[in-house]
């Protein structure tokens, strides 16, 4: 078994061991007789760092511990057995996973306390993390005051920079706490406490007090497979995060001309009037489509029939269904439209011509007999008038009435 080291104290970044055990398994693994690396556990992701030995140094990239208690850490080359190493740990990383795994602790603490919510599971990810959380009354949603209240309490006890304590408390002890919620283990129960308001079962690495963890900030409270999954970032990522929000939000701001706190209502505004100046070119672009249609009809080939073959440029879809529907909504109306590789034919409900039939002997497509549209090169259209021409001779192309 290793002695783990960030058990006793989660801010030793510089250790001393000795190699024990090297396997190779998907890269080269080797095991020391006391590590302060974290293996990959509870949702925390394993630290990374160097092991230095008198002959060299590799790089230490990933850590997880097996059932008998031994820490393995992938390495990038090998060191001999019973080598004695020196370890060091990424700073940064240990401490970003301290903050974020600390502020889990409380915002799971808050959510238990002031909404009866069971957290289930920690993901950390690079950028936020997540827990689910399970409702007493199996809702899946938080809403915006019960988030803000969330946050509020948290901060609140995040500024009191309350000492965290970590234990391996007795059997007898350990019945006797207040515990948030059971143990998953029933050996070696490691116990972490923050002042009053949080109490539970975990081997994570953690911040000496409170006002380490900095900051929280919830990202969002969405429904997830039957629970809530709220993300959240701590620490110098909700620092970071606030700057990149406070940077483009000013921007927004200028280019909106602005303050900051306006700029929900000013987007509003600015959608609405892109959506009205939408409608008014859709509406242009109809007419002008319809327009063409109009140009382009001839009588005289189908007898009586308004025949219009329109080849156009492609165009934005909502403005040629459009101006189709307008046009067939008349009498004796017969279309074959061609916008680049799109085809469109249609006809007026009174007219005997099956447009889904015409349209799959030229292109690929397909519809309704009044209605049918495809893909095919724009010479499709022109193939389809005159099949209309020439089968249509003599034949009666109005329906009776």
């Amino acid at each position: 078994m290793t002695d783990r080291l960030y058990y006793e104290d989660a801010y030793l970044l510089q250790f001393e061991g000795k190699v024990i055990a090297q396997r190779e398994e998907k890269g080269i693994w080797l095991a020391l007789d006391r590590s302060a690396f974290y293996p990959t556990s509870g949702g925390q992701p394993y630290d990374t760092g160097e092991i230095r030995w008198p002959g060299g140094a590799v790089q230490v990239m990933d850590v997880e511990v097996d059932q008998e208690g031994i820490v393995w850490h992938r390495v990038t080359d090998k060191i001999p057995e019973g080598e004695t190493v020196q370890g060091r740990i990424d700073a940064d990383r240990r401490r970003d996973h301290m903050e974020q795994h600390g502020g889990e602790h409380m915002l799971a603490g808050a959510i238990w306390e002031k909404l009866g919510g069971t957290t289930i599971g920690l993901h950390l990810g690079k950028e936020d993390s997540s827990i689910d959380v399970q409702m007493p009354d199996g809702r899946t949603h938080l809403t915006e005051d019960e988030i803000l209240m969330l946050e509020d309490t948290v901060n609140d006890r995040i500024r009191l920079d309350t000492p965290i304590r970590c234990w391996f408390p007795s059997e007898e002890e350990l019945r006797t706490l207040p515990l948030r919620k059971a143990p998953t283990v029933t050996e070696h129960v490691r116990i972490v406490a923050m002042g009053d308001f949080e109490m539970v079962a975990c081997g994570g690495t953690h911040p000496s007090s409170t006002g380490r963890i900095g900051q929280i900030k919830i990202l969002s409270a969405i429904p997830s497979k039957g629970k809530i999954r709220v993300t959240f970032v701590c620490g110098q990522r909700a620092e970071k995060l606030f700057q990149v929000y406070m940077r483009f939000a000013h921007k927004a701001g200028n280019v909106l001309s602005c303050p900051v706190e306006k700029l929900a209502s000013s987007a509003g505004e600015l959608k609405a009037r892109l959506a009205e100046a939408e409608r008014q070119v859709n509406r242009f672009e109809t007419e002008r489509i319809l327009n063409r249609i109009y140009e382009a009809e001839e009588t005289e080939s189908l007898k009586g029939v308004a025949l219009s073959l329109v080849m156009m440029d492609p165009a934005d879809s909502k403005p040629v269904a459009e101006a189709v529907s307008k046009y067939i909504a008349e009498d004796g109306k017969a279309l074959l439209l061609s916008f680049g590789e799109r085809l469109t034919f249609a006809r007026s409900q009174d007219v005997d011509i099956d447009m889904n039939e015409l349209i799959r002997r030229v292109a690929r497509g397909g519809g309704r007999p009044e209605l049918a549209s495809g893909a095919g090169i724009s010479t499709c259209a022109e193939v389809a008038k005159k099949i209309l021409i020439t089968e249509g001779k003599g034949k009666t192309w109005r329906k009776k009435s």
